[in-house]
């Protein structure tokens, strides 16, 4: 009936791999000492270490009612709720854990995994993209007046709701699925001196309202929610349902157009990038054979087009109530020589009449949100001018894909 024994055994059986024995040790510990909190702390991780996570996490909460600012059962408990997927309820507790204890390596690990669930990577370099800025500037420039009413989808940082409202809109709102996201955007907004003419909803636009979240049904709708490979992030339904439900009539979408840009591709450095050969005199090829047949390029990367950029697939947003998937054949004639390991996508958007942005695979960004698609043959093709590439093109409105079909 020693509860401090029980819990040093349990601890040895845990360190020797016997997570079931560590869990009856454990158990006996609390059972004999309800308010123990390192034994109680304990047994929830040997119950994560078990996969039992709900019951991991009930005893985590349990220790920190005992020990309110207990380092380890704070972490612990972020730890879990992260691998329940509740990231939104992990961020606070890990950032006590934290200032609990500053030096734990883990706890600051397990806190920037749950910032990166949050908060995707590609959020700063899209900030920085400045040609993408200007473009939507100069779209937003074109088309608010005084009279506006201006609903952005995405808020983001709240850059794009900020330059609407500089250009002297009426009303503008701006929704964000992300509650942490939405919070910064709020302050970022009041530091800039804009909040009483910007409203930010922590809340999907499939779930907006006319007469509740939105006063009157919105002149221009401005989103940039188009993914790498140009239809992720449920872009196409969204559209579809703002425009059916949040749009005034006569009202514009920005972007109001956009294309599935595709090319044929080569170039050492991408060879580099997406195959292996032979390497210090050992064949390694078939590696390859495992390995995903579209990759995610840098925008910085450098690779070279052995075609003329052709659309796969066009988005008219302003006049179309429904995209449905599409299959088809694009061909692509062949303009320079070289090794070509397959197709490169990029995305091209005309953002109001006669204003167009694009992440040209040439342009080598040094910032941006989007990273180029790369689809690979089974193996680099040497190809030469007069060919002509047939492929087989497809998307299901989440994302496309491409497959040669012949060359000839």
């Amino acid at each position: 009936d020693y509860a401090e024994a029980h819990n040093n055994l349990g601890n040895a059986k845990k360190e020797m791999g016997q997570a079931k024995e560590a869990v009856h040790h454990y158990q006996r510990a609390v059972s004999i000492s309800p308010h123990y909190a390192e034994a109680r702390n304990n047994l929830g991780s040997a119950f994560a270490d078990l996969g039992n996570l709900e019951e991991a996490r009930q005893l985590f909460q349990q220790t920190l009612e005992l020990v309110p600012r207990h380092p380890r059962a704070l972490e612990n408990l972020g730890s879990v709720l992260l691998r329940q997927g509740k990231a939104d309820e992990a961020l606070e507790i890990l950032q006590r854990a934290v200032e609990q204890n500053p030096l734990s390596a883990q706890a600051k690990i397990s806190l920037g995994q749950c910032l990166d669930s949050l908060v995707p990577l590609w959020h700063t370099p899209m900030m920085n993209d400045h040609p993408r800025n200007e473009a939507f500037q100069a779209a937003l420039k074109a088309l608010v007046t005084p009279d506006t009413r201006v609903l952005e989808i995405g808020t983001g940082s709240g850059l794009l709701a900020m330059m609407a409202a500089e250009c002297g809109a009426k009303h503008v709102t701006t929704c964000e699925m992300s509650p942490l996201i939405a919070g910064t955007a709020r302050k970022i907004i009041a530091k800039n001196g804009l909040s009483d003419g910007i409203r930010v909803i922590a809340r999907e636009s499939t779930q907006i309202e006319i007469g509740e979240d939105l006063p009157f049904s919105a002149d221009v709708i401005v989103s940039e929610i188009l993914s790498s490979e140009f239809l992720g992030e449920g872009v196409l339904s969204s559209i579809e349902d703002a425009r059916r439900r949040l749009l005034s009539p006569g009202g514009k979408l920005v972007p109001g157009k956009g294309r599935i840009m595709v090319a044929l591709v080569g170039g050492d450095d991408l060879g580099q990038r997406v195959f292996v050969e032979s390497v210090c005199g050992f064949d390694l090829g078939l590696f390859n054979k495992i390995t995903s047949r579209r990759r995610f390029v840098p925008a910085w990367a450098k690779m070279d087009l052995l075609s003329e950029g052709v659309t796969a697939f066009e988005f008219d947003f302003q006049t179309t109530d429904y995209f449905p998937p599409e299959h088809k054949q694009i061909k692509i004639p062949v303009q320079s020589e070289g090794i070509c390991y397959g197709l490169v996508q990029w995305n091209f958007m005309e953002m109001a009449q006669g204003i167009f942005f694009e992440n040209h695979p040439s342009l080598q960004a040094a910032a941006s949100g989007w990273s180029h698609p790369v689809y690979l043959f089974e193996a680099p093709v040497r190809v030469r001018p007069g060919q002509t590439a047939v492929f087989k093109a497809s998307h299901d409105r989440v994302t496309p894909w491409f497959s040669l079909g012949e060359l000839g």
